[in-house]
């Protein structure tokens, strides 16, 4: 483990930054105790969590080795054997009993009966319902829900690319624009920008390692992102992020919560109030221009509409001076630690590290645009120690063709909703909205048919979509396991995990420098199939086949999609060793995002009208949205600490990403054991918060807001800044009365609080973490979490 010079393996431990199998509880290890480990095999896989070998015997997956090289595998991975033989899996096709009769009483999903039937009998009757829906209402009224790919990372399997290529086929579908990670982002940037920049390459470990003097964490927490990745991860980040702390860089962390990497970097932690970033910003801005400090050739160069923004800056064009003076009455930070950040930051070599956070609340566009502004005040964009840096980019590019993914084909409807309007959408059909200088009309959606995501513990105001649920007529849900989503649909599929079926893939997202073999490790568990074979099946029954499946087995797709790899190995040789690796070229070390623009503005000109990085837009200016001006603008959040809903609701809510499942994602196995408190979600409280509220470490707490209830447990931590707390979204759904909507959620998922409001009309993104909520110690009797309850199963003669 080099890397982490002078840190044992203990404090590693505890930072949670890799796993051991000896971490997993003692219910694990005896239910994975092998007998005979001599009559073991190791099969190559690769996961979201990292790549492995599976440790296979007697037909059954017994453990997870990860790759020789994986330098912080998580405990996630080790877990995985568990989760592949849940007792949560979906046995075999079931279809609700009231819905089976002929009946929709859609008021019964989450709460009646699932009877067991053959797949001859589930496949004909999907097939039915493809074609009623169809003729009857359209190919509009077909939703797909299962944009994003986190439930697979195969080239070939993922459920959200053989869905958009099915429906494709069958006439079409409405489906989602955007995403919940970083929807604000990726709409506001290409008008500043012209790309998405947030998902962009980003300036090499290298480069920084060399360069940047000062790294500021503005709502990062890289090491509990690295732990996984939308392909393979590789953990090496993490050892980079070591190593330029051993060599003395500086590291301050600008986030309402002390992120396990600030303690590590022993980072300066700036405790900033939620979703006050943006003015904080402005203010750094401000004191950059009154004091002359800001590199006035840069933005005369670079940029256009700076004047435009000066004029806000020094309230000219308002009214209000954006002081330091001002921020610290709006983020709670003082003036003083404003100016000497201001001036901290612009002599030295300084980097902004952001992630997708700060933009995931109220008029979150405003975050990137304005820490781009910065950056371009500070001169240091486009060279190689400072500017910004986003995402999970940093690892340096092979230049390699990576294997191809099937083509999800045209999408004949061309309806398209943003990913936070589910809900929204099922309520409101025919209401017309603003997105991005354009009109959206919300579609009457009568199947909402879901591959590979679990939008009931995903989507924020969980009640507001289970309402809009009601009003749907058919939910058709492929699944592995019994969670909410599969619960509360009317024909549940049950599908194969990674490891039941072959696939392909690569790693990592941004480097390129690894292909991987996902080798079956084990037969399809009970009656489960692929996604592949379910649609296939289907696409006979409804007349093309031989379009979707090209006369190809899914092997025979593996071996096409690895035909568009740049090697001379062939592909038996491949599959037979499980990997590929790829060197990285030197000078793709040297990579520094906008090296050429910086270089020669002319010659490479950003994809903006003006070809250059606009501070203020025309384009976004023309749209004429009160919620998201020209220019980047501080605008008061719905719901922050500073509004009127505070004085009834005084705890802002924060919904962070977890560290030990992704998402929604193992909530169901021991390794919960480790965090849940009296088997619900914890929640963190600071210590004078919890003293005020009579609340002590694993007290259950009641968290309520005008949009529902949830019960957790108490964690007492001096992590985050008072009258802020903290619910990991992820959490699996469980309410008191399965068919009541409104009802309080015993295991606390969060997004029962969240609200579904957007970020903007630009955007119309998530803003889930723009929430208030109320906090009272629970005393009485409560229901047992029952989330990880199978619903019951009959066979009928």
């Amino acid at each position: 483990m080099n890397g982490f010079d002078g840190i044992s393996r203990r404090d590693l431990l505890k930072m949670g930054l890799f796993s051991s199998a000896l971490m997993l509880s003692g219910s694990y290890n005896e239910l994975f105790a092998m007998t005979d480990k001599s009559a073991a095999v190791k099969i190559p896989h690769a996961t979201h969590f990292g790549a492995l070998k599976a440790v296979v015997s007697g037909g059954r997956f017994m453990g997870a080795e990860p790759h020789e090289n994986d330098y912080a595998p998580t405990s996630m991975l080790y877990s995985l054997p568990e989760y592949v033989h849940s007792q949560n899996r979906i046995k075999y096709p079931c279809v609700r009993k009231s819905f089976l009769a002929g009946q929709r009483n859609t008021a019964l999903r989450g709460c009646e009966e699932f009877v067991r039937v053959d797949w001859k009998t589930a496949l004909d009757l999907v097939a039915k319902i493809l074609k009623d829906v169809k003729n009857n209402n359209g190919n509009e009224s077909i939703y797909r829900p299962s944009f994003a790919g986190w439930s697979h990372p195969g080239v070939i399997g993922r459920p959200d690319i053989l869905q958009g290529r099915f429906l494709g086929l069958f006439g079409g579908f409405t489906d989602t624009i955007g995403d919940y990670s970083a929807g604000a982002a990726t709409h506001i940037l290409p008008h500043v920008m012209g790309g998405l920049e947030i998902y962009s390459y980003q300036t090499t470990y290298e480069m920084i390692a060399k360069h940047t003097k000062t790294m500021v964490l503005w709502g990062s927490d890289p090491f509990k992102t690295f732990r996984i990745s939308y392909s393979v991860p590789d953990h090496s980040r993490i050892e980079w992020f070591v190593n330029m702390k051993n060599s003395g860089m500086k590291f301050i962390s600008i986030d309402p919560v002390y992120t396990e990497t600030a303690k590590f970097m022993d980072a300066e932690w700036i405790p900033i109030k939620p979703n006050t970033d943006v003015a904080m910003i402005m203010a750094i801005c401000f004191e950059l221009l009154l004091n002359g400090e800001y590199d006035s050739s840069f933005m005369d160069k670079y940029t256009v509409g700076f004047d435009i923004f000066k004029n806000y800056l020094t309230g000219r064009s308002d009214g209000v001076r954006k002081s330091p003076e001002w921020a610290e009455k709006i983020c709670g930070i003082s003036s003083g630690t404003i100016r000497r950040l201001a001036t901290e930051f612009r002599k030295t070599g300084t980097l902004l590290n952001s992630h997708y956070g700060c933009q995931r609340a109220d008029n979150g566009e405003q975050f990137h645009w304005a820490l781009i502004t910065l950056a371009c005040m500070l001169g240091h964009v486009g060279t190689p120690g400072g500017g910004y840096h986003f995402g999970d980019g940093g690892l340096a590019y092979s230049g390699k063709a990576m294997p191809r993914r099937m083509s999800q084909g045209r999408n004949p409807a061309r309806t398209v909703i943003p990913a936070s309007r589910i809900g929204e959408m099922l309520l409101n059909p025919g209401r017309t909205i603003d997105f991005n200088g354009n009109k959206i009309t919300y579609p009457k959606i009568s199947l909402l048919h879901n591959m590979g995501s679990n939008i009931i513990t995903q989507h924020p105001n969980t009640n507001e979509l289970l309402e809009g649920m009601r009003g749907v007529e058919n939910i058709i849900t492929h699944e592995i396991v019994w969670n909410a989503t599969a619960k509360y649909a009317d024909i549940v599929l049950p599908v194969t995990s990674t490891f039941e079926r072959n696939d392909i893939t690569y790693g990592d997202l941004y480097s390129n420098t690894h292909i991987w073999a996902m080798k079956q490790v084990v037969p399809p568990l009970f009656e489960s199939r692929d996604d592949y074979w379910i649609l296939t099946e289907l696409s006979k029954r409804l007349g093309f086949e031989k379009d979707f499946t090209e006369g190809r087995s899914q092997m025979d797709w593996i071996r096409w999609s690895y035909s568009n790899v740049e090697t001379n190995v062939p592909f038996e040789q491949f599959w037979r060793q499980g990997s590929i690796e790829f060197k990285v070229p030197s000078k793709n070390k040297n990579f520094v995002r906008l090296a050429d623009f910086r270089k020669n503005p002319q010659a490479s000109p950003l994809f903006t009208p003006s070809g250059k990085i606009e501070i203020f837009s025309e384009k976004v200016a023309s749209f004429g949205y009160d919620d998201c001006p020209g220019h980047p603008t501080w605008i008061e959040p719905k719901e922050w600490l500073g509004a009127d809903l505070a004085k009834r609701h005084k705890y802002h809510l924060l919904s962070i990403h977890p560290k030990h499942r992704l998402h929604s994602q193992m909530d169901n196995i021991s390794l919960k054991e480790q965090y849940k408190v009296k088997g619900r979600e914890p929640i963190v409280i600071n210590p004078d918060d919890a003293r005020e509220l009579g609340i002590r470490e694993g007290d259950l707490v009641e968290v309520y807001n005008d949009r529902g209830s949830i019960i957790c447990g108490a964690q007492v931590s001096a992590t985050l800044r008072r009258f802020v707390v903290r619910v990991d979204e992820g959490a699996w759904y469980s309410p008191e009365e399965p068919c009541g909507v409104g009802a309080r959620c015993v295991s606390g998922n969060v997004n029962v609080l969240t609200p579904s409001r957007p970020t903007s009309k630009l955007a119309q993104a998530c803003a889930a973490h723009s929430c208030l909520v109320s906090l009272r110690k629970f005393q009485g009797k409560i229901k047992n979490n029952e989330a990880y309850k199978n619903p019951v199963v009959i066979t009928e003669e």
